[in-house]
């Protein structure tokens, strides 16, 4: 008579104790001659040496790995009671604990990071236009050499360094031919330096006689900077010839003061014009105080006439100003 697995339904060997598919006990009631089905040797499938195993029955390694056994054992007279068999699956891994505080760690970092690149963008964008402004009046001073080919000219240079290390002096005279020439090459680079800098003086009067009453701060503010930094060009020009400290003895003694008075002309015409774009930028409304704005200007002027005195004299100087070739 052919028999199968209560448990999982497949067919059993005649004489089998337990299902070689899924493991589980063969129910018998009584065998053939009246004995019970499971014959006892002592205890079911008990290893004699350890009484305390759970573990009573081991399956055969041919029919597969069990997943989680579930089925109980069936008891025999005289036989201990079997024990539920453990769990093959271990609890939770502890690594994951370590995995969130690493991902977490990971989070701060790139937020430490993005915080440093907006702090660094900010620095740079607020202070690098300030860098700008400091140095715009040093570019415009270099931006009136970009004509000057002669490396031995240094307006910026030691002003008193009237000798050319590298040349040979003269048998006769020499050394004082070379003082002169090189005077006569430094005097006539500031002095052509005059008529650009007498043209941005105009041109700043000009543009101050057409906006000293327009109501927009902004741009009265603008053009005032520019005036502003022509006069700190021109001022700086003018501390550099005066120390020139050329001597008496030099045929270019009166050329040198010449220049040292035309700076000063272009020094005093800028300086009225600054004067009064201050009085213009204190007003919402300038024209109101037309009077009290152009004041600083007509101080200058020749009395009774519009004509200011330092551009009279500057007009007249400068052609004779120009320094004297020495050979």
């Amino acid at each position: 008579m052919s028999r199968y697995c209560a448990s999982c339904g497949k067919l059993l060997a005649d004489d089998a104790k337990f299902c070689t598919s899924c493991g589980a006990p063969v129910e018998q009631t009584t065998a053939s001659n009246g004995q019970p089905a499971f014959e006892q040797t002592g205890s079911l499938d008990t290893p004699q040496t350890k009484p305390d195993d759970s573990l009573a029955y081991r399956p055969d390694p041919a029919a597969g790995p069990a997943a989680v056994e579930t089925t109980q054992r069936i008891p025999v007279a005289g036989t201990p009671a079997q024990q539920q068999p453990v769990s093959a699956y271990a609890s939770d891994s502890p690594q994951a604990p370590a995995a969130k505080k690493s991902a977490t760690r990971a989070l701060i970092a790139v937020i430490v990071v993005l915080v440093a690149i907006i702090i660094a963008l900010v620095i740079f964008f607020v202070i690098k236009p300030f860098d700008n402004a400091a140095t715009q009046t040093t570019a415009e001073v270099a931006k009136l050499h970009h004509d000057v080919d002669d490396d031995d000219l240094k307006p910026l240079g030691n002003p008193n360094s009237l000798y050319d290390d590298d040349d040979d002096d003269d048998e006769d005279g020499g050394e004082a031919s070379l003082s002169e020439q090189n005077l006569y090459r430094r005097l006539s680079e500031y002095y052509d330096l005059l008529e650009d800098l007498d043209s941005q003086v105009r041109a700043c009067a000009e543009t101050f006689n057409g906006s000293y009453l327009e109501e927009d701060r902004t741009t009265r503010q603008n053009l005032a900077d520019v005036a502003e930094r022509t006069e700190d060009t021109i001022e700086q020009y003018y501390d550099i010839v005066e120390d020139l400290d050329v001597p008496t003895s030099s045929k270019n003694y009166s050329s040198w003061k010449d220049i040292i008075a035309l700076y000063d002309d272009l020094d005093h015409r800028i300086d009225a014009i600054c004067d009064a774009w201050e009085i213009s930028l204190k007003y919402a409304k300038p024209a109101d105080h037309k009077n009290e704005i152009v004041a600083p200007l007509s101080r200058d002027n020749v009395a009774g006439t519009n004509d200011n005195k330092y551009r009279l004299d500057f007009e007249e100087r400068y052609p004779g100003a120009k320094p004297v070739e020495v050979n």
